[in-house]
């Protein structure tokens, strides 16, 4: 987290001056994904900002694609096979690491730093530079920074759903959920836009489907 940046230190007294409120308290989520019996648990710094009062504050919440956005991908993949050039279309899944902890943090968000940091928690806390997870407005950040990223490079963002996009000049069909981006076009195309996200972002590509199976 240190080696992100994610925070910088900052003395409790700014906190209170800045914000009227202690520094927001944090906990460790240790998730065992492990199979086969065997161990392989991950680690995950979470803000405890979520108390219950808030109602009716879309703000606070990403956009879900309904399952119709899905179908359309899978559609479009198998029934309309012959994309430009007679090249066959095919489905790529590609997960993105640690969404939350790319969008900027705006605005002055103060946290208690964990027992790990070798500073004096009781003096310092961490004022931060990226979103954690666990904060209210961290899911809408992250859906404006890759909206963003992805409107910069010739994507055009749904209407009536803000988390579909299509891209007009390679016939690029995505559907976003969360961190998973289901992308529908053809192989070359589908390369290209990968290569865009890693400069983005640290992802994984979970497969790359055609008509003919799994391809990776």
């Amino acid at each position: 987290m240190e080696g992100r940046k994610i925070w910088g230190w900052a003395p409790v007294e700014e906190c209170w001056k800045e914000t009227g409120k202690p520094p927001v308290s944090v906990s460790w989520v240790d998730t065992n994904k492990g199979k086969n019996g065997e161990w392989g648990v991950r680690c995950r710094l979470v803000a405890r900002d979520f108390k219950g009062g808030d109602k009716d504050r879309d703000d606070l919440y990403a956009e879900t694609p309904p399952l119709e956005a899905k179908r359309m991908l899978f559609s479009r993949a198998a029934s309309r096979p012959r994309g430009r050039q007679g090249e066959w279309r095919k489905l790529m899944f590609i997960d993105v690491r640690k969404a939350h902890l790319n969008a900027v943090c705006e605005e002055d968000v103060y946290i208690v730093l964990p027992e790990e940091c070798e500073v004096d928690g009781k003096l310092y806390c961490g004022k931060l530079n990226y979103w954690l997870y666990g904060f209210r407005k961290a899911a809408k950040a992250w859906e404006d920074h890759y909206a963003q990223k992805l409107e910069g490079v010739g994507f055009r963002r749904g209407e009536a759903c803000g988390v579909v996009f299509y891209h007009p000049r390679k016939d690029i069909s995505l559907a976003v959920h969360g961190d998973d981006f289901t992308f529908c076009g053809v192989e070359k195309d589908l390369r290209w836009i990968q290569g865009e996200m890693n400069k983005w972002f640290d992802i994984k590509v979970r497969a790359l489907i055609s008509h003919r199976g799994c391809l990776n």
